[in-house]
């Protein structure tokens, strides 16, 4: 369907974008083999874009494994013009300042160390959703306009909003169709700001059958920066006096950048999202980038987080140096530890281009994972990936990588040749070896069609996975095709 509606647009004129993913693995899983999932097992993926004017549109549609044709089809319009006024209706994708008040989703990842050199992002985002990821399971439908004033700008979000049980996003089973548009959420904020200043107000309400929450909070944001400074922060209170905050100040010159911040997040606050990607009490993060000499660059970085539960600290630097104009060589270095175990990871990795190309990559990473309750592990591994460009418009990515670890906790990671818009990387445990490759062809000046495929074996293993997504044997494989077209 998407695909006929962007030909016919083609037709018209009109400009835009589309994409189409198709992804299928083998041998079947459990959900499959035994009548579990009331769908086949291939994933299938459409994205639609086009902008006529000031006007522009997403249509999504998506199914994962296991699901139905058409699991997921949403979308939405959006209005814009940048002296005046923004405006967008439909799935939404929304943050403001750093996400205390509202965020869908989530602006942090979990606290990176290498990446706390820079301060964590200030961002006033109100445009429509083109990830499937972000509806399935929590999606945020409503509309959102920004006004701008005599300098005073009035950001609103009214949202009505049907999100599950949990927060899988999969509907394949019955219980998970079950749980599918259980809550009824609807919520309103609105945020007035001018120069480096916002209040925000936020109030949600959710539903389940004949039980209703509601929750209402108030924040002020601000953002400050001159040439190589930047200092920025947020806080916010619910009526029950639950207070968090994040301040972060940073500063950053020709050879030399660092940052130090700060927060407190207590609470699970619906469409919100927490400073390093978990809850604490306090916490504190410190990060530098420092490049000593020319093509050399020195990234360290450190994070402690006071928690209920258990106290977490990580810690990590990464050097990498550019030998001449063919080679660089890479060697990281990251901790993380609680009160009852610790995990050390390194990697030594070298990239080599005698051609221009041909591009050859070497790593090798290892683990070591200390516990007061289980048994301690280790892992090492290694990988090499080999690109090459035979031809204008053609290139060819292969890969070879294997791990050899007491367990899943002394994991090692593979880089993983994925489609653009997906996550990148592999986890590799026990014995184990993953073989990949890629070919990305233009096709056309405007089109560009991928194709990947791979196949992963862990000595002596009965099954791969577990539960519904179970596969029988010791191997999988798996294969898929995306084509990307600009119109």
């Amino acid at each position: 369907m998407t695909a006929t509606l962007a030909i016919l647009l083609l037709v018209t004129g009109i400009s835009g974008d589309f994409r189409m993913r198709a992804e299928q693995s083998w041998p079947d899983p459990a959900g499959i083999t035994e009548n579990l999932w009331r769908g086949s097992s291939i994933s299938f993926y459409e994205r639609l874009r086009f902008d006529f004017g000031l006007w522009s549109t997403v249509l999504l549609t998506e199914k994962d494994p296991g699901e139905e044709w058409g699991d997921l089809i949403t979308g939405g319009v959006s209005y814009t013009d940048p002296d005046v006024i923004r405006a967008a209706a439909g799935a939404l994708r929304v943050q403001f300042a750093h996400g205390l008040i509202l965020c869908h989703p989530g602006p942090w990842s979990g606290g990176d160390p290498l990446s706390l050199s820079k301060a964590p992002g200030w961002r006033m985002r109100m445009e429509l959703s083109e990830s499937p990821g972000a509806n399935d399971a929590d999606p945020l439908t409503g509309a959102a306009v920004e006004y701008l004033f005599n300098r005073v700008t009035i950001s609103t979000v009214l949202g009505w909003s049907k999100i599950d049980t949990g927060s899988s996003g999969l509907h394949r089973t019955e219980t998970e169709i079950e749980n599918r548009r259980a809550v009824d959420e609807k919520l309103a904020v609105v945020r007035t700001g001018s120069g480096p200043v916002g209040i925000s107000f936020a109030f949600t309400q959710q539903s389940e059958d004949s039980t209703e929450e509601s929750f209402s909070r108030i924040g002020i944001d601000f953002f400050g920066e001159n040439e190589d400074a930047v200092f920025t922060g947020e806080a916010a209170s619910d009526l029950d006096s639950t207070f968090n905050f994040l301040i972060s100040g940073s500063r950053g010159l020709a050879d030399f950048r660092h940052a130090l911040t700060v927060s407190r997040y207590t609470g699970n606050w619906p469409r919100s999202a927490g400073s390093f990607g978990t809850n604490h009490r306090i916490g504190a993060g410190y990060g530098l980038r420092w490049r000593p000499a020319q093509g050399i660059t020195l990234d360290a970085g450190a994070l402690v987080l006071d928690r209920e539960e258990e106290d977490s600290f990580k810690a990590g630097f990464q050097l990498s140096e550019r030998v001449g104009n063919r080679t660089s060589l890479t060697q990281r270095f990251k901790l993380t530890a609680t009160e009852e175990e610790r995990t050390f990871r390194t990697q030594v990795a070298a990239s080599w281009s005698p051609f221009s190309d041909l591009t050859l990559t070497l790593k090798v990473p290892a683990a070591w994972y200390i516990s007061h309750s289980d048994p301690d592990e280790n892992g090492t591994g290694v990988e090499i990936r080999l690109k090459h460009s035979p031809v204008t418009d053609l290139d060819i990515t292969v890969s070879a990588a294997a791990g050899s670890t007491n367990g899943w906790n002394s994991r090692i990671y593979a880089y993983s040749l994925s489609f653009p818009g997906e996550f990148g990387s592999q986890a590799l445990y026990n014995s184990s070896v993953l073989l990949q490759g890629a070919v990305s062809a233009h096709i056309s000046e405007s089109a560009i069609f991928r194709l990947k495929g791979s196949w992963y074996s862990m000595e002596g293993a009965e099954f791969l996975g577990s539960g519904s997504s179970e596969t029988e044997g010791p191997s999988r494989t798996s294969a898929g095709i995306q084509i990307d077209w600009d119109y």
